[in-house]
Order: structure tokens, then C-alpha cells, then sequence
């Protein structure tokens, strides 16, 4: 079969769809994954076939004048709408500068289905366009459900503009890597699968082959921070809050943001650059991070208790059941400060409930259907599909 995937130009977005992409194709099947053109070179990288559609967006435009947290006298209530607003406009927008050529690329090549990612809107368009099933591939917890009333007119407006009405957001069918405990009873139409982690390539460092002499904590902030607010500001508090713990940190950085970081650290920290994060959090005893979803889940499949710390788009409700499983503890980014950091990693590693929380969840995860069980049964998949649609 023919499978097309639909991404926006993130990896953040797209690595979650890497493992499935791959299993279709090791089960024989023809895969595309249609993106931007600055994202190709990105998608080339995993070994799958791209395709430029569209034109570039800078993600940042639209976040101008949108602070990270509540301006005075703006309750969190008007700076949430804010900020969902500006994501809409955000995911629609590149979906507009996409979803022509992506609708003549389907036409051309005839898929038998799309595969968005939970934001790759142009996909959608391009399968309702050429009438074949619309799968969405969430990146674990799914958000988008509860938020599909508010998101709903921004993405009527944008199929209208392409003659299509009556477009479900959530696709025809939801496939979703991500433990069942973590999300809530709905009526999507949803075939689950386990979340198998990719971070990017890289090879393993000489020093993740030994076992750590002291716990190893791991301070990362995901791609797409440090894309809308050029700083790394709660990885440098994280690294003064860890100051004289007796643990190891690293902070793992891509090779981009390794400017944002002190030129010397301290001698308890080691830089890693460009180490997928699958390789070095299953050797940690605990992850800092700001709540993206390809950390979250990456930890999770490893067992690895957390500290969060929300400040954008869906962080917050990640944090949020994170922490009512067990796994987590999590700080507003308002008060995340390096005393409050360092309270949050002592308390992280000093108590074993966080720790027997992971491994439920990393457990859990393990059970359910591997990606390579869903290729290897793509006419169900799609028949699903179509029954959902």
C-alpha cells in the first residue's frame, strides 16, 4: 500500500511518527512524508523518503508579544485563550502554506491513506480532497480530544478555503503511543500502540556504557523553546538549582542551542550534544524537563521519574497526569527558580513512589501492541478507518 505522511516542520512533532513510518516500510508498504522544505534535510535524516510541499514558516511570528506566563493584571484563564489562539493560528497557518501542493501530491500519487501528525492539518485537507481514510498519529498523550471544540472553527475556516466542510480535527482514526491509564475515556475511534522512542540519530558515548557512580539527572528542553524564546533560561536555573547535589547532571542540548548554555559549566555537569535521549535517559535516575511530549514519553517507556516544568501549548495538562500517575512532580514555570529546582529534583530522588510510578507506566506501555504489530496489519488499520470515518 501506499501510506503518505503529513508533518509540519518540527521534530518535535515528528519523531513520534518515525517508528510506525518505519514499520509500514518494513512491512513493504510505500511510505512518503510530505513537509516543508526547510524540514527535508531533517526527514532525509531518519531515512525516509521527503517531500517539499509548500513553503517555509517561521513558528516565531506567530508568538509575538505572547509571554510565557500572564502579564499583570491578565488572569491565566485570558493567557491560556491567548496562547491556544496563537497556536491555532499557528498550525493552520502552516497548514495553508502546505495543503495546495499536498492535495496535487495526493492526487498524483494516489494514497490509499494519510498519516497527519495530531497538528499536520494539511494532511487531513489532502485526504478528505482525494477521499481516502485520515489517520491521526498523536505524539502519546492525546490533548487535542479535549480541546477539538475550541480548535474546530479555526480549521472550518481553513478547509472551507479548499471547498471541504464537516471536517472531523481528529481524523478517521486515532492511532495513539501512549499507556491507557494516561488517557481519559472518550469516542475516538482509537487503535493504541506502544510508544517506541526516537530522538534522532547519534551514536552512544564512551561514558553512557558504564553505569553512573553517582545518580545521573538529566536537564533537557526539547526543540521547540528555545525555537520561540531564543533562550534556554530553565536549563541554566536547573544547572545553578543542582549545584554541589551529589549527583551527576547532564544537560542535553541540540548542537544549536549549545550557545544558550554557560560557556564553563560547573565541573558536576556534562553537555551532551545531539545524544538521542532514548540512549541516556534509562541510564538516569531522573529527567528536568519542560514537559514536551517526545521527553515525557521518551521517559516514560524508560522508567524514569520526572520534574516538569509547563509553559506552552499542552505542558501543563502533560505535567498534570504525569503527576496524578505517580511519575512526576511538576513546578509553574513562574516559580521555577534554582531553589525551586533544587527542592524538586531532592524530592524526585528521595522518594520511591516517583520511581515505582515510572515503572507502572513504563510497564504498561510495554504491553500494548508494538508498531511493528499495526503494520504488519494494515488492512485492518485502514478497514478501521473507514468505518470510523
Amino acid at each position: 500500500m501506499r501510506i503518505l505522511i503529513s508533518t509540519i516542520g518540527t521534530a518535535a512533532h515528528f519523531y513520534p511518527v518515525v517508528p510506525f513510518a518505519w514499520a509500514l516500510r518494513c512491512a513493504g508498504h510505500d511510505v512518503r512524508v510530505a513537509c516543508e522544505p526547510g524540514f527535508t534535510a531533517t526527514v532525509g535524516a531518519t531515512g525516509l523518503p521527503a517531500v517539499a510541499v509548500g513553503h517555509d514558516v517561521d513558528l516565531r511570528t506567530f508568538w509575538q508579544g505572547v509571554a510565557l506566563e500572564p502579564a499583570a493584571g491578565t488572569g491565566d484563564d485570558d493567557h491560556l485563550r491567548t496562547r491556544m489562539e496563537r497556536s491555532m493560528a499557528m498550525f493552520t497557518g502552516i497548514a495553508d502554506a502546505a495543503a495546495g501542493d499536498l492535495i496535487d501530491l495526493a492526487r498524483a500519487w494516489r494514497p490509499d491513506a494519510v498519516v497527519f501528525e495530531a497538528r499536520g492539518y494539511a494532511g487531513l485537507i489532502a485526504a478528505h480532497s482525494v477521499g481516502v481514510p485520515a489517520i491521526r498519529h498523536t505524539w502519546g498523550i492525546d490533548t487535542n480530544y479535549s480541546r477539538r471544540d475550541f480548535d474546530r472553527p479555526y480549521l472550518d475556516e481553513l478547509c472551507a478555503r479548499h471547498g471541504l466542510t464537516g471536517v472531523d480535527p481528529l481524523g478517521d482514526l486515532t492511532l495513539t503511543p501512549c499507556p491507557p491509564s494516561l488517557t481519559e475515556p472518550d469516542e475516538v475511534n482509537r487503535a493504541r500502540l506502544r510508544y517506541v522512542p526516537y530522538n534522532g540519530s547519534g551514536g552512544l558515548p564512551s561514558w553512557l556504557i558504564p553505569a553512573p557512580e553517582r545518580p545521573r539527572v538529566c536537564v533537557t528542553w526539547g526543540h521547540m523553546f528555545s525555537q520561540i524564546t531564543d533562550n534556554l533560561h530553565p536549563i541554566n536555573q536547573a544547572i545553578e538549582g543542582l549545584r554541589g547535589l551529589p549527583v551527576e547532571v547532564v544537560a542535553a542540548v541540540a548542537p544549536g542551542q549549545r550557545a544558550l548554555l554557560p560557556a564553563t559549566p560547573p565541573p558536576q555537569v556534562r553537555v551532551a550534544e545531539s545524544v538521542p535521549l532514548n540512549l541516556l535517559l534509562p541510564t538516569c535516575a531522573a529527567v528536568i524537563n519542560g514537559g514536551g511530549a517526545g521527553t515525557l514519553m521518551t521517559a516514560l517507556s524508560a522508567g524514569v521519574p520526572m520534574v516538569v516544568v509547563p509553559s506552552h501549548t499542552d505542558e501543563p495538562e502533560y505535567a498534570e497526569r504525569m503527576s496524578a500517575a505517580g511519575a512526576a512532580t511538576w513546578l509553574s514555570y513562574r516559580e521555577a527558580d534554582a531553589g525551586a529546582f533544587r527542592a524538586a529534583a531532592e524530592k524526585v530522588l528521595a522518594a520511591p513512589s516517583y520511581q515505582e510510578g515510572a515503572a507502572r507506566l513504563a510497564a504498561e506501555n510495554a504491553a500494548l501492541p508494538s508498531p511493528a504489530a499495526l503494520a504488519a496489519g494494515l488492512d485492518e488499520v485502514i478497514a478501521q478507518a473507514r468505518r470510523g470515518g
